[in-house]
């Protein structure tokens, strides 16, 4: 089977395997995030606490919004690659 008929029958899942990154530079940018995360939330009241929290959620949301765009765009892209390849 093709890749098409794979995704139709649900053998392909992308949202499921798309996974974390191992690229050791991707982990350590992440260990330092956690890191400057944490560092703003020590000592800090309750209310700053939220106000980081609501921060950090709010990019998480853009990003995740981002994301998906660029992969409705890439996806696009491909199908319309694939279809001008078929039809020559």
């Amino acid at each position: 089977m093709g890749i098409l008929e794979n995704f139709y029958m649900g053998e392909v899942k992308p949202w499921e395997d798309f996974g974390f990154s191992s690229d050791p530079v991707y982990k350590m940018y992440s260990r330092k995030i956690e890191q400057l995360e944490h560092s703003l939330m020590v000592g800090r009241s309750k209310k700053e606490q939220k106000v980081c929290q609501e921060l950090k959620h709010l990019r998480t949301v853009q990003s995740n919004m981002e994301l998906e765009r660029m992969f409705l765009y890439a996806f696009r892209m491909g199908a319309e690659f694939a279809l001008d390849l078929f039809s020559e």
